[in-house]
């Protein structure tokens, strides 16, 4: 059984730090002097972590999202802020989980619970330590009309960590432990069973608590039966392939 549970994941997370902090935590350098915005959405900037030309780490801007932005006046978008580990193999992901992958630093996630007792609300997860979470991802590389480098991301997402499934919801981010970070994150290409071997060394379950940020509106209950049908195929997909997406 491999079903296809497809649904909005983490589209906000939280960076209430700085650029220094951030790169003295990490042992990063960055040549951008950029903002860094406390909430991150879908088509804003973040930091992220990569490694430059030199083999060292650098914090640079990436926007949250890959994919094609048309320049219109309606602003339409066709992006995706969120990769499933388990279509790492597929279009449009398949190029980048093979040469462009990153970390992205966040100090709480938000993700909306279907079901316990925070049924109904809108949930920021941090770390109990109150420290950085660093989350897989890829990116895309492009040149913009003056040439200047485009970069934007994705968030890699597995079966919810234990903490996010008893708390309403069946995704979240594919964190990983600090001694793991330039292995996922080495520059160049390999073969996607590399990256993997380097995601089932590093994967991270760190000690979670988190919050209500807000009552989600009553039409909610209308989604409460999609969700519980997510999560119930999700729990079988974890007994058959295990907890992080992938044999």
């Amino acid at each position: 059984m491999t079903s296809q549970i497809f649904s909005v994941m983490c589209n906000r997370f939280q960076i209430r730090t700085n650029l220094h902090s951030i790169c003295r935590e990490l042992r990063a350098q960055s040549t951008f002097d950029f903002d860094i915005p406390e909430e991150v959405f879908p088509n804003t900037e973040a930091p992220v972590v990569a490694i430059n030309r030199e083999e060292l780490r650098e914090v640079r801007p990436m926007t949250f999202g890959m994919g094609k932005r048309d320049g219109s006046a309606s602003g339409r978008t066709h992006v995706l802020n969120n990769t499933r580990i388990e279509s790492r193999d597929k279009w449009p992901w398949k190029n980048s989980f093979e040469k462009y992958r990153c970390v992205v630093p966040m100090t709480s996630f938000r993700e909306s619970s279907y079901w316990g007792e925070t049924e109904g609300t809108e949930l920021s997860f941090s770390a109990q330590d109150g420290g950085l979470l660093l989350a897989a991802g890829i990116f895309s590389f492009s040149k913009s009309a003056d040439d200047n480098a485009v970069l934007a991301m994705s968030l890699l997402m597995r079966p919810a960590l234990p903490f996010v499934m008893e708390h309403g919801h069946h995704r979240s981010p594919f964190f990983l432990q600090r001694e793991g970070l330039d292995a996922w994150m080495q520059r160049g290409a390999r073969g996607a069973e590399d990256s993997i071997e380097v995601l089932r060394e590093f994967a991270d379950d760190p000690p979670l608590t988190c919050q209500i940020d807000r009552h989600m509106a009553a039409s909610w209950i209308k989604r409460k039966s999609a969700n519980l049908k997510k999560r119930d195929l999700q729990l079988a997909e974890i007994d058959e392939i295990g907890p992080l997406g992938f044999r």
